[in-house]
């Protein structure tokens, strides 16, 4: 997989795996749905329907595949993640 990064135009901070596992390291990021979200983005930038190895993914993110679950619900309930196929290919919400 790719290494992907997202820079925010104005501040042209730089968010990638490290830095995000290390944010959520000091608990400045507390939220597994909030994380799971950037960890998506990161891994899957533009894909509005991505194919998610779970296992890989939770050991990639550090995270119990109960916790990303929990967390996809989550943003499911917010309208982030269309849908949760029992393959786990996701469908976002178009912005």
């Amino acid at each position: 997989m790719a290494q992907s990064t997202l820079v925010s135009p104005s501040a042209g901070y730089l968010l990638d795996r490290e830095e995000l596992i290390r944010i959520r390291s000091l608990k400045l990021l507390t939220s597994d749905r909030d994380y799971v979200f950037f960890a998506l983005q990161i891994d899957f930038p533009g894909k509005l329907n991505p194919s998610v190895d779970v296992e890989a993914f939770c050991e990639r993110w550090e995270l119990s595949d109960g916790n990303l679950y929990k967390a996809l619900g989550e943003l499911r309930n917010k309208g982030i993640v269309v849908s949760i196929a029992s393959q786990l290919n996701l469908e976002f919400q178009p912005s």
